[in-house]
């Protein structure tokens, strides 16, 4: 029998396919008669044609979500079941691709500084892309691990895209060794609970809702086995790794800080948003106390909060900074995933949507202040530079502010939705080490803000002036949404709401 099979469902996934072969092609047979350093600018140089197919191909996408869909409160589904689309899984569809802009916006002029081909760098962007949106779709255990293999196996190759350079190198190495045992470890956690429905059901599958319902049933009668808890537990470890939560973000700075910043930036914020929204649509409330994992993310959550905030105290180099602080974000998004229901899952994406544009609001500002030969990363770097550049100084100022969970800016608001979702469903003495770690946090999120206005520039520094458009946009992009997502949050949190009410309808 042949499945069922709607492309048009498909519809954002395959724009970006598409536009990952574009590239490809365009960067392969486009002739270069112009170089870089051409007065006559790049206008035949494959770099702005590979940059305009990849922005078109990542807007298009998101153009299709937005206006394509129609209604998606009312779940639809093809190949059988396995593809999902709904509201819940298109707004964080949304809050991916627009991380991803930006990242592919301030790659632009990491890839001239550095004087390296643009073809394949965007199109495994694009293909990563491509794999963060089916996982955000997929309801079966094969479509995971295909998803996230598609999202990661990219990432990989990105970490590394320094080959001469020892930590770029490093970084994807690790990257990869550490993922691809976590991603087995996940798939053992998959093959016992396949073991378990099979055995319990006597027709064994792997789509996720026959499993959560097996899995709840069993443990209502009293009789689940202790092989399908080790199989939960299995396949959320998978997970958290991709999460960064202690004591699996051992990898998280080394990788961080051997990227290109602008692939750091983009890491640092879709990929987490994807695997939170993953964790909500595989592991909800009901399922997490089925299986007995609810105080063990609760112990995790909470040492993920302290201790990415406590080890970014001690960093000397910004992206290490900035990776334990993502560390600790992970932690906070963990509590409005352990807090279920409609409040914790629309505070998870108002929070990713606040720290997406929070964060690469940050990182925009290292990548416009480096300069080919020298990326900016230690906090000397940045000495005195608020003071040349006040505007640049401003927009590290806001960042940082929203980051810590400062009001009126989007991060405060953030952090405000997960802390009370989490209230209500009373994990009260959590919310309280999350909001003691918030206030750890204002030591190192004001020290950039410190050095920049407060310290005298080092001898000799250079200002990099006269930086692309394109990481221009983002910077202001960046900045702008994260002041507008504080001072009128209503509208997204709402909107965050009826996404997650869609998500409950379809478990």
């Amino acid at each position: 029998m042949i499945p069922s099979m709607d492309f048009a469902l498909m519809g954002p996934e395959l724009i970006l396919i598409a536009a990952g072969i574009f590239v490809l092609l365009a960067d392969a047979f486009v002739p270069r008669e112009h170089g870089k350093d051409d007065p006559r600018g790049d206008v035949n140089d494959p770099r702005s044609l590979t940059l305009g197919i990849t922005l078109v191909g990542l807007l298009a996408a998101a153009g299709y979500l937005c206006l394509g869909r129609g209604d998606t409160t009312v779940a639809q589904t093809t190949f059988e079941g396995l593809f999902i689309v709904d509201a819940f899984g298109d707004a964080f569809k949304l809050v991916a691709l627009a991380g991803t802009i930006l990242g592919v916006l301030l790659s632009d002029t990491w890839l001239k500084n550095q004087r390296l081909p643009t073809g394949a760098f965007y199109a495994l962007v694009l293909f990563a892309t491509t794999g963060m949106l089916y996982l955000l779709s997929a309801t079966d255990m094969v479509m995971l691990f295909v998803g996230l293999e598609l999202m990661s196996i990219p990432l990989y190759c990105l970490a590394a895209a320094l080959r001469w350079d020892d930590r770029s190198v490093e970084a994807g190495v690790k990257y990869l060794v550490l993922g691809s045992f976590a991603t087995a470890v996940m798939l053992m956690g998959f093959a016992l609970l396949y073991a378990f429905v099979g055995i319990h059901t006597g027709a064994a599958t792997t789509r996720l809702d026959l499993v959560a319902q097996a899995v709840m049933e069993a443990q209502a009668a009293g009789s689940l086995p202790g092989y399908a808890l080790m199989g939960g537990l299995l396949a959320l470890v998978g997970l958290l790794f991709k999460m960064s939560a202690v004591p699996f973000h051992m990898w998280t700075p080394d990788v961080y800080e051997g990227a290109p910043t602008s692939i750091t930036a983009w890491m640092s914020v879709s990929v987490k948003a994807v695997t939170a929204a993953v964790m909500l649509r595989v592991f909800g409330a009901p399922l997490l106390e089925a299986l007995q994992l609810d105080g063990i993310l609760w112990v995790i959550a909470a040492l993920t909060m302290f201790l990415g905030n406590t080890m970014a105290l001690t960093q000397d180099n910004v992206k290490r900074m900035l990776a334990y602080s993502s560390v600790a974000h992970g932690g906070y998004m963990l509590v409005g995933i352990l807090a279920g229901g409609d409040a914790g899952s629309a505070a998870v994406l108002f929070y990713a949507a606040a720290y997406t544009f929070g964060n690469i609001a940050a990182f925009a500002v290292l990548v416009f202040l480096s300069r080919a030969g020298h990326e900016v990363e230690t906090f000397s770097d940045l000495s005195g530079l608020g003071q040349k550049m006040p505007l640049l100084g401003v927009v590290m100022l806001l960042s940082m502010l929203s980051l810590m969970g400062m009001p009126p800016l989007a991060g405060f608001f953030g952090k405000f939705a997960i802390f009370r979702a989490a209230v209500s469903e009373g994990y009260v003495v959590l919310t309280i080490i999350g909001v003691l770690t918030s206030a750890i946090s204002v030591a190192y999120y004001l020290r950039p803000v410190i050095v920049m206005f407060m310290k005298e520039p080092a001898e000799g520094a250079e200002i990099a002036t006269g930086r692309a458009w394109s990481v221009r946009t983002a910077l202001v992009v960046a900045v702008v949404v994260t002041v507008l997502l504080g001072l009128m949050p209503s509208g997204t949190l709402d909107y965050a709401l009826e996404s997650a009410q869609a998500l409950a309808s379809n478990l």
